[in-house]
């Protein structure tokens, strides 16, 4: 109906005995601007949409997850790799911010089974299974967090680790986050075996004035070899 509307507008607009031609033309291109539109949002559609409606769908994590938890390994990552290519000179405070962090990470995964039970009409209810779980990470992290380090590494790591098993086999998480689960605990677990072997591989530990110092001297060093 519309596409016939179209054509008697179009019709009528040539014909020089319409009354109306500025009328019909203002019309038409409306038409066609809509038309345009239309077609450029289709295109959207079908490109944001295609991991939703192609066979990856349950693979593949959705953009914000897979940037969020890919860019959540950064503070993981940072302390012990700064220090093994600082000449591999331990850092007590790197390691406290490492620390601190995993707790954080910890007490959130907990956190996620908690919402998963929130919603009406959700496969997981509130049950003191699901409750229990999730309130059971945090204090695993605080736990670690008044220990401190080595000790405190004890409850965090290992409570990353069985959150990542429990994850994967309970109901209730899409595919896609159970893999992201895997790839994440394992950066997480990775970054704690390096700063480790940095750790036991140091007879003494510098705070972070006396490593960024030595950071800055191994720079500085570096470019005056590449000059000369």
């Amino acid at each position: 109906m519309a596409h016939f509307h179209i054509g008697l507008f179009r019709h009528v607009s040539c014909n020089k005995l319409s009354p109306f031609p500025a009328l019909v033309r203002h019309y038409n291109a409306l038409n066609i601007n809509k038309q345009n539109v239309c077609h450029r949002k289709s295109i959207q559609d079908v490109r944001y949409s295609y991991f939703s409606t192609s066979k990856w769908s349950k693979l593949v994590p959705p953009l914000p997850a897979l940037a969020l938890g890919g860019s959540g390994l950064i503070p993981f990552l940072t302390p012990p790799l700064y220090m093994m290519y600082n000449n591999g000179l331990f850092c007590a405070d790197g390691e406290f911010m490492h620390l601190a962090y995993s707790a954080s990470i910890l007490a959130f995964l907990g956190g996620v089974r908690w919402g998963l039970t929130l919603p009406e009409g959700s496969s997981q209810q509130p049950t003191w299974k699901n409750l229990t779980y999730s309130v059971t990470p945090a204090l695993l992290a605080w736990v670690g967090v008044l220990l401190q380090s080595p000790l405190g590494y004890i409850p965090i790591t290992s409570g990353l680790a069985a959150c990542c098993v429990v994850d994967i086999m309970w109901p209730g998480y899409p595919f896609w986050f159970k893999m992201l689960r895997v790839i994440l605990t394992s950066g997480a677990l990775l970054s704690t075996f390096l700063l480790f072997k940095v750790k036991f591989n140091q007879d003494k530990s510098l705070g972070v004035t006396k490593s960024i110092g030595g950071f800055k001297d191994k720079y500085y060093n570096w470019k005056n070899s590449d000059s000369d």
